[in-house]
């Protein structure tokens, strides 16, 4: 994010003159009367406790545009920054900052697939296309008559109007898969290629790679460059995980499913989810909205709820060319590149020009990244093919629990699992996606040689073919972003999947008890341990000398209590063992490189299974070190370099909500919301997550909103977020949510009509 200073720090100045009334008038109207072009029918607005809108009208198009103007009254800075994004228009706002986004996101294509779309909707899809106008008719009525936003004022710009192309534009900014393939295959490649084949049971999943590029040194170091500036050009945090269960009526206490869901998604400000709920005469729907978009990714109605989790499918793939002359080399023939001309606009009135080079494997991506030699990227996510916004659509419309499941075949990428319940008492998980048909003797896990045409993908499988559980015997299904396993791991050779720490602990949590009631599952939902940390530490009590930390770990129960010293003192070891086991066979920039992600973990996970793997020898002695010797070395490097008394976990780091503009101290403090002590770990089922190596850790990502739901009373449920539903700071519900979120607590939502007088009524103009 430091990337960003240069625009914050020209709104310092702003940012010290500016007014408390400049500031507050700038509130949302939660109380009033409005016009609204294109209404049918008056619409009514109440708002609960926490800001969360009940919206009812005559006709589902009417309720969208009243969504659309509270999506812009609340959101509007962060909604022109995710359609920016994907459009690969982010130095039109932010200036010279933002060209590395914008580079990257032409190149990319993202900007073209959301065009592509908006041909293939307007050309098929009239009911769609009625629906998202009508959202950004509301949205750009809001844009029109309210102030703008408090940034814009800094920036000294305004907000341009919404279109149809947005919405797919905004979608791209879930579509983050291939910074995974970026950061993951390049490096993985070179240990591949570095390390003895006895090292590599650690690393791969033994399917066979054939024909993995050879990269130099040269190259690495490029890669490892790229991959830990990646997140920077990224202005909004990304999905990066998430939990989501479901248990059936029989092991239900009320008879009915019990429903779970907290998509991982990286800590920002605003928050990401916004929640609203429309009564019309077609529908009632509680749906969680990513701002932008007039259709929920997560929601219930009073038949059926549902919820996702990142599948973390392999589909993106890396391909190193081979230069031929002014193209490049394919079966022994030279091919030329396909070539267009992107314009880029700049804040400040200029423009830059970028040349897009198109191989048979995908856009050329070495320039953006500053890699020295020619790659391509292929990426399923820009197959025109892929409707994800039909799909969304789709199952608002669907009937019963079969045409839910047709209706999410339109979406080929972002992979995702959805969890579904509904009052017929069936359960499901579904791999929403398209698999990649690779060719014999190539995983996608590794960068490919892109010279021959054995490495390009054969196709796509089916969606018939996807893995999925549907009212298993086990009258459970869960997800942690791990893959299914059983008879589709053919598919699922290749991904970025969660290391077995938090799946193993959610699998046991949820098999500890035949029979479960909903407020039984809270402690689930917000359990602390991780995997990592209870393995390390029954190794740690066999190993180690009596003295008084190992009696603080031995009293320890695993959880990370804000209270409590015992964390600190396993994320030490850990850290320290991380060091000690990897860094002789890597090296110290490859370690550096590896500990940034999470294959480290997924190694570890490995090892601390395996006395005898041959990663505890050190390479540089005489003598074989076991697992144990290992350990106590972590262990003394450890107490060595933690402060006395250690500290406790409170003091060690916070949760950190990142906003574009919060670089600069006098803007984060307005901006950002609440330093709060975290309150999770990292693998843990309440998963905050934080960069190993870091003496006070800060959480960048975790639970972006707890749901339970038990369809029992489908009408009601519980439910958390990190900050509030405002992105406007002197709101009341900017951060009304975050202390109960820390907490672990919960509040109560309800899906019913408007009772008593409205707070906010939009009138036909």
């Amino acid at each position: 994010m430091n990337r960003w200073i240069g625009v914050v720090a020209l709104c310092a100045g702003a940012a010290a003159v500016a007014t408390w009334a400049g500031i507050t008038h700038q509130q949302p109207e939660y109380q009033g009367s409005n016009t609204l072009p294109g209404l049918q029918a008056p619409v009514s607005v109440k708002f609960d406790e926490f800001g969360v809108p009940t919206i009812e009208a005559a006709q589902d198009q009417d309720a969208l545009r009243a969504l659309g103007w509270l999506h812009a009254q609340e959101r509007l800075f962060q909604m022109d920054l995710l359609r920016r994004v994907g459009k690969g228009e982010v130095a039109a706002l932010l200036g010279a900052p933002g060209l590395p986004t914008d580079r990257l996101f032409r190149t990319l294509g993202t900007r073209h697939w959301a065009q592509v779309q908006v041909s293939q909707m307007e050309a098929s899809e009239p009911e769609l296309t009625e629906w998202v106008d009508a959202y950004y008719q509301g949205v750009n009525q809001a844009i029109a008559t309210l102030p703008a936003p408090m940034e814009y004022r800094l920036l000294g710009l305004q907000p341009e109007p919404f279109s149809r192309v947005d919405a797919f534009a905004t979608l791209s900014y879930m579509a983050h898969s291939f910074t995974s393939a970026f950061k993951q295959d390049p490096l993985l490649t070179a240990l591949v290629a570095k390390l003895d084949p006895i090292y590599h049971p650690a690393l791969v999943s033994g399917w066979p790679d054939d024909y993995p590029a050879q990269l130099t040194d040269q190259e690495l170091t490029a890669w490892q460059d790229a991959a830990a500036t990646l997140d920077q050009r990224l202005p909004l945090g990304t999905l990066q995980g998430s939990n989501g269960w479901v248990i059936s009526p029989q092991r239900s206490a009320s008879g009915a499913p019990l429903f779970a869901n907290d998509p991982h998604i990286a800590f920002s400000t605003p928050q990401v989810w916004y929640e609203a709920q429309l009564h019309t005469p077609n529908r009632q729907l509680y749906g969680y909205y990513l701002p932008g978009l007039p259709l929920p990714l997560l929601g219930r109605t009073p038949e059926r709820v549902w919820g996702l989790t990142m599948l973390l499918n392999d589909d993106a793939d890396l391909y190193r060319l081979t230069p031929a002359g002014e193209g490049y080399q394919f079966d022994d023939q030279p091919r030329p590149y396909t070539a267009h001309v992107e314009t880029i606009h700049i804040s400040d009135g200029t423009t830059e020009t970028l040349t897009v080079r198109q191989s048979l494997h995908g856009p050329r991506v070495d320039a953006v990244l500053n890699l020295p030699e020619p790659t391509a990227l292929q990426w399923t996510f820009t197959e025109p093919r892929n409707r994800p916004l039909t799909g969304l659509y789709q199952l608002l419309q669907s009937e019963d629990m079969a045409s839910f499941e047709a209706a999410l075949e339109p979406i080929w990428s972002p992979g995702v699992n959805v969890l579904y319940g509904d009052t017929e008492g069936n359960i499901a998980k579904w791999a929403v996606a398209r698999y990649l048909q690779r060719a014999p003797g190539v995983s996608g896990a590794l960068v490919l040689d892109g010279s021959i045409s054995a490495t390009l993908p054969l196709g796509y499988h089916p969606y018939s073919d996807n893995p999925r559980y549907i009212n298993p015997p086990s009258g459970i299904v869960f997800s942690a972003n791990h893959p299914y396993g059983g008879p589709w791991q053919s598919l699922e050779r290749a991904g970025y999947y969660a290391p077995t720490f938090r799946p193993a602990l959610l699998e046991q949590a949820l098999s500890a008890q035949p029979i479960w009631q909903l407020d039984q599952l809270k402690a689930v939902q917000t359990d602390s341990r991780n995997g990592r940390a209870e393995q390390l530490k029954a190794l740690l009590l066999d190993t180690v000398e009596p003295g008084p930390e190992r009696d603080l770990l031995a009293r320890w129960d695993g959880r990370y209590h804000p209270q409590s010293a015992a964390p600190t003192l396993i994320e030490a070891v850990y850290q320290s063992l991380l060091r000690t086991v990897l860094e002789d066979e890597l090296g110290a920039e490859r370690f550096e490189a590896l500990q940034r992600q999470s294959l480290v973990d997924r190694i570890m996970a490995e090892l601390l299974h395996d006395p005898h793997s041959p990663w505890w020898d050190h390479t540089g002695t005489a003598t074989a070190e076991r697992r144990q010797d290992i350990l106590r070395a972590a262990w003394a490097d450890a107490l060595a370099a933690l402060p006395q008394p250690i500290p406790l976990w409170e003091n060690q780091g916070q949760m950190r909500h990142r906003h574009p503009l919060g670089e600069v101290p006098a803007l984060a403090a307005l901006f950002e919301g609440p330093g709060l002590a975290i309150t999770g770990s990292k693998r843990a089922i309440n998963n905050m997550a934080y960069r190993y190596g870091e003496t006070h850790p800060i959480a960048t990502f975790g639970p972006s909103t707890r749901r339970l739901v038990d369809l029992a009373e489908p009408f009601k449920g519980h439910a958390i977020s990190p900050l509030g539903q405002s992105g406007i700071p002197f709101s009341p519900h900017f951060a009304d949510q975050a202390e109960a979120y820390a907490k672990g607590d919960y509040r109560r939502t309800e899906l019913r009509a408007i009772e008593g007088e409205p707070d906010i009524r939009f009138h036909p103009q």
